[in-house]
């Protein structure tokens, strides 16, 4: 499913990258319903890590094998936009300093690498996980909960609470939610007409943000995008605990969803910049956008991603650190001590 979500997001972005195009406003339009893999993707954030940080209690395992998950591919491609930022925004005005935010990937809007805002999102939440798991690592989802009511009430009042006053932090709520049935219940009933409703509230987050025009389309997702992915992830869980499998392709997308969600928007900003070949085939340039982004994550995944979780696994695990791995190979697999 991250690889799903990861697939929706690039290609969103591949279709707008122009805003000369004749076919702008169809373009606009798959890009609202194909941002919706954000949404997916606080999800099942939501799911693995409150289901992972149940089964440890040594928050620096936790902190430092979260830091291995994101920086090392995220300061690579930080490094390649910086560099780019030259030839792709010539004047010093039209660049953001490159300050600690964008470097630890902690503030958004992020100039460099916009889809980056949402890892902002990732890294609030971690920061809540480790400060439970410091204090009262028995008590996390109740802890978990009771956040959660706060932001409820920041978002309420409109209180200056950052990231954790924004709408979109409940979906993280939601993955906690059926991490909690999960470890409640073992195993969790499927319900009829579950995907159907979640395809419906998709739909319906489009036609209210896109074609109505809701003035607040980041509080709009919540109740649409965020509630259909909530019922999406508990399908796919359910039936996976069920004894259904996806296929090897789709694993395979989701091992290197990461390296492509970061990554992609570089080279899309990239290719954006050349005009010549938009006015050859528009639907040329955007199919080999999308295949171009999917190679470069696939070696990027290869030679820096995968070496890098590997030694934070194994240097983890020679400290003590204990735990199950923090990549999702299996809800199955999550469960077992």
């Amino acid at each position: 499913m991250r690889g799903v979500a990861a697939l929706a997001v690039v290609c969103g972005h591949a279709v707008t990258a122009r805003s000369d195009l004749g076919t702008q406003s169809a373009a606009e339009g798959a890009h609202t319903i194909l941002a919706s893999g954000v949404d997916i993707f606080f999800v099942i954030s939501g799911f693995i890590i409150a289901t992972t940080a149940a089964s440890q209690t040594d928050v620096l395992n936790f902190a430092f094998r979260r830091a291995i998950r994101i920086y090392p591919m995220y300061w690579l491609v930080l490094l390649g936009a910086f560099i780019s930022s030259y030839w792709i925004a010539p004047s010093p005005g039209d660049r953001a300093a490159l300050d600690l935010g964008h470097i630890f990937v902690w503030d958004y809007p992020n100039w460099y690498i916009p889809p980056a805002w949402s890892i902002a999102f990732e890294m609030h939440f971690y920061a809540v996980v480790a400060v439970i798991l410091a204090i009262a690592p028995r008590r996390l989802f109740e802890l978990l909960f009771a956040a959660l009511g706060v932001a409820v009430v920041a978002i309420i009042f409109h209180l200056p609470f950052g990231i954790y006053s924004h709408p979109l932090i409940l979906e993280f709520g939601a993955g906690v939610f059926i991490a909690y049935l999960v470890r409640m219940k073992g195993k969790l009933p499927i319900l009829p007409y579950n995907t159907a409703i979640s395809a419906a509230l998709f739909a319906a987050g489009w036609y209210w943000i896109f074609v109505h025009g809701s003035s607040n389309p980041q509080l709009a997702r919540v109740p649409t995008y965020g509630l259909g992915a909530a019922l999406l992830i508990y399908s796919v869980v359910s039936a996976e605990l069920h004894g259904a499998s996806f296929s090897r392709i789709l694993q395979w997308f989701g091992s290197i969803s990461y390296s492509l969600y970061i990554s992609h928007y570089l080279l899309i900003r990239w290719i954006a910049n050349f005009p010549e070949l938009w006015q050859i085939s528009p639907a040329g340039v955007i199919v080999a956008s999308i295949l171009l982004s999917i190679g470069i994550a696939a070696v990027l995944h290869l030679l820096v991603e995968a070496p890098a979780l590997n030694w934070g696994r194994k240097l983890s695990l020679t400290r003590g650190g204990g735990g199950v791995p923090l990549t999702f190979a299996g809800v199955r697999d999550l469960q077992k001590p």
